[in-house]
C-alpha cells in the first residue's frame, strides 16, 4: 500500500482530464480518482509527524487554486502539468516536508497514463504531445490516501480554512 497526501480534482473542470485517463489508463482511472500529489510516500519518513503538520498547516490555510496545463512525459508516464496559481501548493510542501522529511523534486501534475498501470504510455505520449488540458480547481481539502494495485481509500481529510479534520 502507498500512502500520500493528495488533492482530488473534481467537478466539471476535471472532465477533460478524466476522459483522457479513461482512454489511456482505464485501469488506474477505475481505481484512483484524478488527483495532484502533495506529499509522496517516498517523502514520508515519519507519518505521525506528517499528519500533525498537515493538521496544523492545512486546516489553518485558506482555500487556493490549481490550474491544469500542458501534457508532458516524465518517468515513463504521461502527465498534465498543474499550475500552482496562488503558490499555496509549494508553500504547503515546504511546511510539510521540512526535516526530517525528505522532499523529492517532481513538478505538480496529474497523471494521464502511469507506467505501472498502462501499457499505452508511448501511444498516449505521441497522441497528446503539445496538447493543453484546461481546468481550474478551488482546493478546499487535502486527503491522506492509501492506494493499492486495486484499491483506493481516503484515510483522513484536512479541510482548508476550517480548523477541522475527519477520518
Amino acid at each position: 500500500m502507498r500512502r500520500h497526501l493528495s488533492i482530488a480534482l473534481r467537478g466539471p473542470a476535471a472532465e477533460p482530464l478524466e476522459r483522457l485517463r479513461r482512454i489511456w489508463d482505464p485501469r488506474m482511472a477505475d481505481v484512483v480518482p484524478a488527483h495532484v500529489t502533495l506529499v509522496y510516500p517516498e517523502e514520508i519518513l515519519d507519518e505521525t509527524l506528517l499528519l500533525k503538520r498537515a493538521e496544523s498547516h492545512v486546516t489553518g490555510r485558506p482555500p487556493f487554486r490549481l490550474r491544469l496545463g500542458g501534457v508532458f512525459a516524465m518517468g515513463g508516464g504521461v502527465l498534465v502539468r498543474v499550475l500552482d496559481v496562488d503558490g499555496a501548493w509549494a508553500d504547503l510542501r515546504r511546511e510539510l516536508l521540512s526535516p526530517p522529511m525528505a522532499p523529492v523534486e517532481f513538478p505538480p501534475h496529474a497523471t494521464v497514463a502511469h507506467p505501472r498501470t498502462s501499457t499505452r504510455a508511448l501511444q498516449c505520449r505521441a497522441a497528446l504531445a503539445g496538447r493543453e488540458v484546461e481546468g481550474e480547481f478551488r482546493v478546499t481539502e487535502i486527503q491522506f490516501t492509501e492506494t493499492g494495485s486495486l484499491s483506493f481509500s481516503v484515510v483522513r481529510r484536512f479541510r482548508l480554512g476550517s480548523g477541522a479534520t475527519t477520518g
